[in-house]
């Protein structure tokens, strides 16, 4: 006799495990017994438990069945059974099997050869075996396929319509359009959709993509070894499901945090109140002074950590390269700065951050410890939380920013010098992994200061300076009139606005600091020491403009001569042309030019004076007549 656990017998039963335990405490599941803590219940309890006999039964064929066709299986088993148990007592007597069989059957009123097929079809087949096939039994019969269709068009969307809801519209078509299609219970539909429609197909049309890809959607398995520890580090944000005290007020603070790919090292974490790319600045200038820069970093899609700032380009056009890397030559962010290789995380896919992993533990191990904790969303948020937030003990004891960074850090160290189960890390602790690098990347002493400052993009240098961030610097500068309409970019310490530094914008190479400039409020009257100053320093900057050229050496020189003369020298010399071949065109007008000639001089002949009566023109060259024309013309007698 086999044993099942509640959840299996509830399975089998079609019952809840709650419904099965009230069962088993009121005796109506024979046989049910309780040892160590938990039910026990017998196969011979109910026979649709007798299903759990069968070895090669397969629950979801067994479950599309009919459940009158599904019974009569069952019964058919316990059959099988008895005669087995029959069979068993007869053997012990010295009754062989087929003699057991006539004796069973004839005491019965069951046909031998009926048995025989029985036991042999549940042999080789199983319970299915035993199912009556006339009239088909698969559940798919139990709905049209086109009363399917429509309520799967109805159900898989993401407006989320309820099964119910589905079920009542496929009912009102069938029924007002006279269909005539078969449409089950309610209760069959619940248990039917489950069967029929893939989980992720349901997790895909009604939640989106983003719920598929994180709970369904496989993903590249990468193979941890071949990532040296140190090389590559995964950045992120992540705010915590607490609450800090900050500027007199309640808020849920922030983490932006680096972490070692190979080890699971957290090299460096920053907590604020907004992330930003100041966060994303100071948590790497931690990480790069404890462990120095990585090879590769690899990072998020957001719009802090895909900036400008750190990659040298837009989202439109690191798009244009490769997909999911950019070219580090090509551009000119930070990372190209610190010849770090960079690589994007796949949108909505938790699975290609790793850190995500961390930020999961963080919650676990840390976050929930936490008294003001709050929980992942509304239906985990504790009832007193209210209260406690209003409380003036609570709002005395609350941590701050320094307070609670200091807490979190006593974190990260635990958690990098405890010892983890993952791929990988055979049971050693991060630092433990991450000290068995082969090489560490260092960089000059001074050098990660001036980099991981906070960078601009490019501006155009303009007569006031440069504008940045509403604010200009170096408005008589003269290093900085050099470059006016040029492009710069602006390093800054982003607790000390009031200087800059610029660079050029190719090179990165330091043009001058800047400070900001001085604003006359309108209306004011202007003191004479600074009325003074302003010229002075108008003045200088006119004098470095005009001292670009030495205007000595064209004092006596002819400019428009001088420009000729190297125009003419600088003219090619051309070749003499050769003897052309002349090719003549013929026309039906080239018999008729010479009679038009000789009109038109007769015709001028004729209004000389004197001359109107002239009948004959003698063959002389009247060319004068007709200025315009060079060559001597014959003229023929009229």
């Amino acid at each position: 006799m086999k044993y099942l656990d509640i959840k299996t017998a509830a399975e089998l039963l079609g019952q809840t495990a709650r419904h099965v335990r009230r069962l088993c405490r009121e005796g109506k599941l024979a046989g049910a017994e309780r040892a160590g803590g938990k039910w026990r219940i017998p196969t011979t309890a109910e026979p649709a438990l007798a299903v759990a006999e069968s070895k090669d039964h397969d629950p979801a064929e067994l479950a599309a069945i009919a459940k009158h066709k599904r019974d009569e299986a069952v019964r058919r088993l316990g059959i099988i059974k008895d005669f087995e148990e029959f069979a068993a007592r007869c053997s012990s007597s010295c009754i062989s099997k087929n003699k057991a069989l006539d004796l069973y059957v004839a005491t019965h009123n069951i046909k031998k050869r009926t048995l025989q097929r029985c036991m042999s079809k549940y042999m080789h087949q199983g319970l299915i075996g035993l199912v009556d096939t006339r009239g088909g039994v698969a559940g798919a019969d139990a709905i049209s396929k086109d009363a399917f269709e429509l309520f799967k068009a109805m159900y898989l969307t993401q407006q989320r319509l309820s099964v119910k809801s589905c079920w009542q519209n496929v009912c009102y078509i069938n029924k007002s359009q006279k269909k005539g299609w078969r449409v089950p219970s309610l209760d069959f539909m619940y248990k039917y959709i489950n069967r029929q429609i893939p989980q992720p197909v349901q997790v895909l049309h009604r939640e989106g993509l983003a719920a598929y890809q994180a709970k369904y959607a496989p993903y590249i398995q990468s193979d941890p070894d071949s990532v040296q520890p140190g090389a590559m580090w995964v950045g992120d944000h992540h705010q915590f499901n607490c609450w800090i005290r900050h500027r007199g007020k309640w808020g849920r603070p922030w983490v932006t945090a680096w972490e070692d790919y190979r080890s699971r090292t957290i090299t460096g974490f920053h907590i604020s109140t907004t992330p930003n790319q100041t966060t994303i600045l100071r948590a790497m200038k931690k990480a790069i002074e404890s462990y120095g820069p990585p090879d590769a970093v690899k990072i998020d899609n957001g719009k802090d950590y895909d900036s400008q700032m750190w990659t040298g380009t837009t989202k439109a056009k690191r798009r244009a390269l490769r997909k999911g890397y950019i070219d580090e030559y090509m551009v000119a962010g930070l990372y190209a700065m610190l010849e770090v290789a960079v690589s994007f995380s796949l949108p909505y896919h938790p699975q290609s951050k790793l850190i995500e992993r961390f930020f999961d533990t963080l919650d676990v191990q840390f976050t929930k410890t936490m008294p003001t904790y709050c929980g992942k969303d509304s239906e985990r948020k504790p009832d007193y939380l209210k209260d406690l937030l209003s409380s003036e003990k609570a709002i005395a004891e609350a941590h701050d920013i320094e307070s609670f960074t200091k807490l979190v850090g006593q974190y990260v160290k635990v958690y990098n010098n405890t010892a983890h189960s993952g791929a990988g890390m055979d049971k050693r602790a991060p630092l433990e992994v991450l000290g068995q690098r082969r090489s560490q990347r260092v960089m000059a002493e001074g050098v990660i200061d001036l980099l991981l400052r906070a960078w601009s993009g490019e501006i155009a240098v303009g007569k006031n300076g440069v504008r940045f961030k509403n604010m200009y610097y170096g408005q008589f500068n003269p290093k900085l009139l050099a470059y006016q309409g040029k492009k710069v970019r602006v390093a800054y310490d982003p607790d000390n606005l009031a200087v800059i530094d610029v660079y050029d914008a190719v090179t990165l190479k330091l043009v001058t600091g800047a400070e900001q400039n001085e604003l006359v409020r309108y209306g004011s009257a202007v003191s004479d020491e600074a009325y003074r100053e302003a010229t002075r320093q108008k003045a200088t900057a006119l004098k470095v403009a005009k001292a670009y050229k030495d205007s000595q050496l064209t004092a006596n020189m002819d400019i428009t001569t001088l420009s000729m003369k190297a125009m003419a020298a600088g003219q090619k010399t051309h070749e003499k042309q050769k003897t052309k071949t002349i090719r003549p065109v013929r026309t039906p007008f080239d018999s008729q030019v010479a009679e038009h000639k000789r009109a038109d001089i007769v015709r001028a002949v004729k209004k000389a004076a004197g001359a109107e009566s002239t009948r004959t023109v003698l063959d002389l060259d009247f060319t004068a007549m007709n200025p315009n024309k060079k060559t001597r013309r014959k003229i023929f007698d009229e």
